[in-house]
């Protein structure tokens, strides 16, 4: 009965971490091939060819041309969408390493380097925490000015606090282990130990931040975009798109739902993947499956 359950219990678990390797392998793929992939440019506009219906329109205007029609302005907006991607996509990659190195380096110098340091930087980060983050993203494109930049430098700060609590509370936890206590006897200093030792067993939780930190990032872009605060017309960027279509919700809902579906499965991909690695690096999950 037991391995019928984790039979099931597997089978379900691989369904979705394929599905989510298949989406994010699928993004990479368009990323990369956007230029050759994409019909037409995605800034081009094309006269008298405005907001047409896609494939799974039966009207008698639908253009072949235009496999998931055009937009208010006659852009293609399939164009438009494979090139949204790499904007979108590396502008969630650019949030995630920034925020895990700044994460990691805050987190390191919190839990090694005194008591004043530690409670500097953690009521630092508790009083980023207690602003919304989005509310906090505002005001810092805001205060630098709207564009793609400053939306993943606003996304950035508002997803460093939760990187660095991890880093720091992983890196307390295993101070207190005999190996770091050896390396002191070896004569190790801190920042070998820190470096060489501990940061290196603390490898699993921050690659689970990272991973759910570009899901994070990304939707923060994509919503400072819809805003108007992100990228800037007539850029292809998902969140602009939206904000671009927000207009036509129900005259042409199609030019909403599509690059909502994008930011959608996007995230879900990267949320179920940061799952998966969570469950595979905590041993308690192991030793539930042995029961």
């Amino acid at each position: 009965m037991k391995g019928k359950r984790a039979f099931a219990a597997f089978r379900i678990s691989f369904g979705s971490a394929g599905a989510a390797i298949a989406v994010l392998v699928a993004a990479t793929l368009t990323v990369l091939a956007a230029d050759f992939i994409s019909p037409h440019d995605p800034l081009q506009t094309f006269e008298g060819a405005y907001r047409l219906p896609g494939f799974w329109s039966s009207e008698a205007h639908y253009d072949p041309r235009f496999v998931l029609g055009t937009d208010d302005v006659g852009r293609d907006v399939l164009s438009r969408l494979l090139h949204g991607a790499r904007w979108s996509m590396l502008a969630g990659l650019a949030v995630a390493v920034l925020a895990t190195a700044l994460g990691v380096i805050l987190g390191s110098f919190a839990a090694w380097w005194g008591r004043s340091v530690d409670a500097l930087i953690s009521r630092a980060m508790d009083v980023l925490m207690a602003l919304p983050s989005i509310l906090l993203a505002i005001v810092v494109v805001t205060i630098l000015g709207p564009s793609l930049l400053n939306a993943i430098l606003a996304a950035t700060l508002t997803a460093i606090p939760g990187i660095t609590r991890v880093v720091r509370a992983q890196l307390m936890l295993e101070m207190s282990k005999p190996y770091v206590a050896a390396a002191r006897i070896a004569g190790a200093g801190g920042f070998r130990i820190v470096l060489r030792e501990l940061l290196p067993n603390c490898g699993g939780p921050i690659l689970v931040q990272a991973t759910l930190g570009f899901g994070d990032g990304l939707l923060n872009v994509a919503a400072l975009g819809f805003l108007g605060l992100g990228a800037r017309p007539p850029a292809p960027e998902w969140g602009a798109m939206l904000a671009d279509a927000r207009g036509f919700v129900e005259s042409d809902p199609a030019l909403v739902t599509l690059p909502g579906l994008c930011i959608f499965l996007v995230i879900w991909a990267f949320n179920i993947l940061g799952d998966e690695v969570r469950d595979h690096c905590d041993p308690k999950t192991h030793l539930r499956e042995a029961r």
